[in-house]
């Protein structure tokens, strides 16, 4: 080993304890743990870039873990957005006396029927306060009794329930019993056995005990349990209402020929899953929209399917608007003929249910439809592979003795998603086979900011099924003292209650990661072992001394250092890329005053202003209709070629065929102008300016060959800020898409160009770098590098990496002429498996000394950083 050798190892060991250090302390300080380096992708389903476009609107989470989803789901910032701007345009009135505010609500209806793949012909709408009144409202409406004797005790019908039932359900029993209905419980394995059975006798069995006028039998299970997540068989209703469940009513010595209706509570199904109610059809589906979208809470909708409507024939109460004539002397009244009408007594909550549109609308564009072109189907198998991941690391989780550290309380084994959604149930043992409280495990969580439910979660038929409780045992801890919602968490030594983990579209894998920190950090003896998934990542050996190995013990330092061969190899491979990026340099740079229209390229520097490069997309070119054009609606924008001079102060547009024209940087601000940006990345941006005047305007239309087009520049006094940014700063924008810089590596650049095999495409290397009409071109030796950067150090000046660059049909068309062409987008997608991503975005931090100098030069040299601790990204 060389004496050079020597003294780097000496100095990057020195540089390695008292990172070490600081990191050891801080997690003293705060007395939690995370470990972000170890943090593998955020799912397997939905791409990083739109995790991180759903993870921005969740800003307020700060570094919270929010896991309890089943709950109430967390609603999206923009969403509120969007519902405030509504509110704030229009005006909404009692829909009793307003006939708009009616018409908006029944297109909400129609909405929902969508979502739920049906339509009003077959389900109608009535909204409630939630799926407890839906619940509520069909048990008070519902006719037990047969029409043909209705006074017969012997015949009244049968209210038949799921022990795995939500207490609102067990509720209902009450309701069932005033009506002389036979109450029946039915238990999980004996309704699975049961619907089983019945698939092999279905012929025989089919209309054999079907009787029109005969009394009426209700059948209510969940979708999925809100227990532990099991998915009930949805498919079964038909089978349910021939005959599956008989001998369930012969056991019970009921009269069993009945006519059996559906009544599915999907409250839990339905906030994670897609519910197509044109393959199975429930007689009534119940649910509350905040478990689904976060907002509004106390709303919720009972979906009675058309044909099953006169079984509903029961409703006593009737309130404002669900008569047409009532008279106060006399005990006469007329109900409404339309369903929804006659059951929505009062004023229903018409603000609330407006919401819903932009609820609707918020996660169609913020979820991606990666599995079967399906929005919900996208988060089912989202939370589904979460959830997988969370349950296998604890089946897998021992206490160093060997002894399993976790109890888990499931219904499948997360081999099929259609039995089982986002939910893991469990409880944890210490190394001696005892159990942890479920209260005690709840305050630990509290202090490492995890979001978890406790107890039995109004579950108590699941509850007490999976910790093996008699009634007599469940009654002998009421009168121990244990009450719903206390925290008596053990009882001698046994578990009152589990501890419940629910993902929703916006968890990662780092929560699932965070978790299993947490428990095996408070509860578990022995050394983690990394999950395979986590096992797998590869790092490097600065990597690893910033990671959880080091903070668990500054003794793990030893093991790491001990290794002289490993570390030489690993400091000299850190020494060969960063004498390979002393290399990288600016090799070119350019601005595009007008948005969507030609470069300007630097020659040799550029000043840098609060917005990015001055004068960078500054102007706009807007239609008529206020709109702002781009090159993917006129390709003929990028052949006008600005030219600035700024000892004339001027800028001159050129145009192929036609006399330049010239106007002057420092025009007086005159005629101000609001545009709203439709139609493009900016679309939710209101953006002030100034028009240019009529002579630039008839210039542009005519090459252009657009009638009336305007030119409007950017007012100074506007403040458009960035959108997704994590760290909550506002980095401010000119009228560029999504940050202040994009940057290319034109090596990137190179590899790409020889990976596209189209004969047709014909640009050399310098036309095909302008397609990506980047800010910054470096040039260096090693290609697609750039997309593990964070930060940028160029001379003197800092930049942060904001993420990739998401490619549209824009790079299809040839800049120095205006054609379109297939490529390079097909080359891309095909390279990055779909992902058309190419180039970095940057935001300017400033320069390094804190000089006055914000120029960027050109042959500038660069230096990237990588920091893998920064997780923003």
């Amino acid at each position: 080993m060389s004496v050079r050798s020597v003294f780097v190892v000496q100095n990057n060991i020195i540089a390695i304890i008292c990172l070490s250090i600081q990191l050891y302390t801080r997690l003293y300080e705060r007395c939690a743990y995370e470990d972000p380096i170890e943090m593998s992708a955020f799912s397997q389903v939905i791409d990083d870039e739109h995790m991180l476009k759903i993870t921005s609107n969740f800003k307020r989470l700060g570094d919270r873990c929010y896991l309890e989803n089943a709950g109430a789901t967390l609603y999206p910032q923009s969403l509120l957005v969007n519902v405030n701007e509504d509110l704030m345009s229009n005006v909404y009135m009692n829909p009793h006396s307003d006939k708009y505010t009616k018409d908006c609500i029944e297109q909400i209806r129609c909405m929902i029927l969508r979502h739920f793949n049906t339509d009003p012909s077959n389900y109608t709408v009535i909204f409630t306060s939630g799926t407890t009144h839906s619940l509520k409202l069909i048990l008070e409406a519902f006719r037990f009794s047969s029409i043909s004797d209705p006074h017969n005790e012997r015949n009244n019908g049968a209210f038949v329930y799921l022990r795995d039932n939500h207490t609102s359900v067990l509720g209902l029993r009450e309701l069932a019993s005033d009506k002389n209905a036979d109450v029946i419980h039915i238990g999980h394995d004996e309704f699975l056995t049961a619907m089983n059975t019945y698939q092999k006798h279905k012929t025989s069995w089919k209309d054999k005990y079907k009787s029109n006028n005969g009394p009426n039998t209700l059948f209510v299970y969940p979708a999925q349990s809100n227990f532990n997540g099991y998915k009930y068989p949805i498919d079964a209703i038909d089978n349910i209402k021939n005959g599956g469940l008989i001998s369930t009513l012969k056991k019970n010595l009921c009269q069993i020929n009945n006519n059996w209706y559906v009544l599915l509570d999907a409250a839990s199904f339905v906030s994670t899953s897609k519910l197509d109610l044109s393959k199975t059809q429930p007689d009534f589906v119940c649910l509350s929209f905040y478990k689904i979208f976060g907002y509004p809470t106390g709303l919720g909708a009972l979906l009675v399917k058309n044909s099953s409507q006169d079984v509903l024939s029961q409703k006593k109460h009737f309130g404002g608007g669900t008569v047409d004539i009532v008279l106060s002397s006399e005990d006469y009244h007329m109900k409404k003929a339309n369903l929804c009408e006659r059951f929505e007594d009062g004023t229903v909550s018409f603000l609330s249910i407006i919401a819903l549109k932009h609820c609707f609308d918020t996660m169609q564009k913020l979820i991606p439809r990666t599995r079967h072109a399906n929005m919900m189907d996208t988060i089912s198998y989202h939370t589904f592979s979460l959830a997988k991941d969370l349950f296998h690391q604890l089946q897998e989780l021992r206490h160093s003795n060997g002894n399993k550290a976790a109890v888990l309380y499931m219904d499948s084994d997360f081999s099929d998603i259609k039995k089982q959604g986002g939910i893991v149930t469990f409880n944890i043992l210490r190394d001696d086979k005892s159990y942890v409280g479920y209260a005690e495990f709840q305050h630990m969580a509290d202090l490492f900011n995890i979001s978890v439910r406790t107890g039995c979660f109004c579950n108590s038929g699941s509850c007490q099924r999976h910790l093996m409780s008699t009634n007599k045992e469940m009654k002998e801890m009421y009168k121990a003292g244990h009450v719903c919602g206390d925290e008596i968490d053990l009882i001698n030594g046994r578990p009152t209650g589990a501890i419940r983990v629910s993902f929703g579209y916006f968890n990662s894998f780092h929560d699932v990661d965070k978790l299993i920190t947490m428990i095996c950090r408070c509860f578990v003896k022995g050394n983690y072992r990394r999950s395979k998934r986590v096992q797998n990542n590869k790092f490097t050996l600065l990597d690893s001394i910033k990671s959880s190995k080091l903070m668990n013990s500054l003794s793990n330092l030893h093991k790491i250092l001990s290794s002289e061969d490993e570390l030489i190899n690993n400091l000299n491979e850190e020494q060969e890329y960063a004498q390979l990026q002393s290399k990288i340099v600016v090799k070119e740079a350019a601005i595009f005053p007008i948005k969507s229209c030609g470069a300007y390229k630097i020659r040799f520097a550029w000043k840098i202003g609060p917005k990015g490069f001055e004068y960078d997309r500054e102007w706009m070119i807007i239609k008529d209709t206020g709109v702002c054009l781009t090159q993917k609606h006129n390709s003929r924008m990028c052949m006008i070629r600005p030219k600035i001079d700024l000892k004339q102060r001027t800028m001159t547009l050129h145009f192929k065929g036609k006399s330049p024209i010239t106007i002057p940087l420092d025009s007086a601000q005159n005629r101000l102008k609001e545009s709203s940006l439709c139609n493009s990345k900016v679309c939710t941006d209101t953006v002030q300016g100034y028009d240019c005047g009529d002579d630039v305007a008839n210039w542009i239309s005519e090459a252009l060959e657009v009638s009336y087009l305007r030119l409007i520049r950017q007012s100074s006094a506007d403040h458009r800020v960035q959108k997704k940014k994590m760290s909550g700063e506002k980095t401010l924008l000119s009228l560029s898409n999504q940050a202040q810089f994009l940057l290319i590596n034109k090596a990137t650049v190179r590899w790409l160009h020889d990976k596209i095999r189209d004969p047709l495409f014909v640009d050399n290397l310098e036309n095909l770098t302008d397609r990506f009409r980047g800010n910054i071109i470096i040039d260096m030796e090693n290609e697609l590098v750039e997309r593990e950067w964070h930060k940028l150090i160029i001379g003197n000046l800092e930049f942060r990496v904001e993420g990739q660059c998401n490619r549209c049909q824009m790079v299809c068309i040839d800049q120095q002429t205006g054609e379109k062409t297939a490529e390079p987008l097909r080359t891309i997608s095909e390279q990055f498996g779909g992902k058309m991503r190419f180039g970095i975005y940057l935001s300017y931090l400033g320069s390094l000394d804190g000089s006055d100098d914000h120029s960027l030069k050109i042959d500038t040299p660069v230096t990237p950083i990588i920091n893998d601790d920064d997780i923003s990204r």
